[in-house]
């Protein structure tokens, strides 16, 4: 007759203790934006070509020459914390984050050697990354493509 009430102070036991103890592990992410968010992230991580770039304001004609010889030449790598870009005459470093996802939709802020924040929305499609950057004077849209 003992059976059933040690079976009872057992699952009684469980019921109490299970919420603490059947969470989700130290470190991990307890809700879904979290989750997103590193989700993008990790989707970003990689080797990127430049393959176009469109400016929402005309460039100065010196300008505009230093961006039509990124096209096809600008490599942009993203390893969790750190993009850099490397091209013709260009080499740069930016820390960034995923601020933002959803699904294959993302936001992006990278920010520059004096911590000045750049804003950029994408949408991951298939093995490219179709962005618009929002910060003055970077304002355009363009499109990445995966290469690693």
């Amino acid at each position: 007759m003992r059976f059933p009430q040690t079976a009872l102070v057992i699952a009684v036991g469980l019921a109490l203790v299970a919420p603490v103890g059947c969470g989700p592990p130290r470190g991990t992410p307890r809700d879904a934006a979290e989750i997103a968010r590193q989700e993008a992230a990790r989707r970003l991580v990689g080797e990127w070509l430049l393959v176009s770039y469109q400016p929402e304001t005309a460039l100065e004609p010196m300008f505009a020459g230093l961006l039509a010889a990124q096209m096809g030449t600008l490599v942009a790598r993203f390893d969790g914390q750190q993009m850099t870009a490397t091209g013709t005459g260009v080499g740069t470093t930016r820390r960034y984050r995923v601020t933002q996802a959803n699904g294959d939709r993302l936001t992006v802020v990278t920010y520059d050697e004096s911590g000045i924040a750049y804003d950029a929305v994408g949408e991951l499609r298939g093995n490219e990354l179709w962005f618009a950057s929002l910060t003055i004077p970077w304002r355009g849209r363009g499109v990445l493509r995966r290469i690693r």
